[in-house]
């Protein structure tokens, strides 16, 4: 019941930080049906009962350090919680998928710069670590 709540509540607060930067993926009337539209994100809306959030992106945009210290700051009030930030692989720009995952007092970076645009590539986080320095990472690999 309590993750429930914590999970409503986060959702919300994820919400209103994800539309600062950008429009959320969404059906849209198209004459008499609903097309999904892809725009610049998804905030996932099932609850899998674990403590976790996941964004899904093909916008680089969404790895800025602003973005990212909005959704970690976020996770002060919640310290069990996470956040995942999938970068989309792209075939057009031949980039694999990748991400971060944003905690509290961290942010898991499994970002392949050599990938990423040219103004993305030295792009780094406050408190954060590679993806594999620690044993629990394998749950990301």
């Amino acid at each position: 019941m309590e993750q429930a709540r914590e999970w409503d509540a986060l959702y919300e607060e994820i919400q209103a930080v994800l539309r600062s930067f950008g429009k959320e993926d969404g059906a849209e009337l198209q004459g008499e049906s609903y097309v999904y539209v892809s725009r610049d994100y998804l905030l996932v809306s099932d609850n899998w009962g674990g403590y976790r959030h996941r964004i899904e992106t093909s916008n680089p945009e969404f790895i800025r350090p602003a973005v990212i210290a909005s959704l970690r700051k976020l996770l002060i009030r919640y310290p069990n919680w996470e956040i995942v930030l999938a970068l989309g692989g792209s075939e057009k720009e031949k980039r694999p998928s990748m991400g971060l995952v944003i905690r509290d007092d961290e942010v898991i970076d499994a970002l392949e710069r050599e990938y990423l645009p040219k103004q993305f590539q030295s792009i780094e986080y406050e408190g954060s670590r590679p993806l594999g320095s620690r044993f629990g990472d394998i749950m990301y690999s």
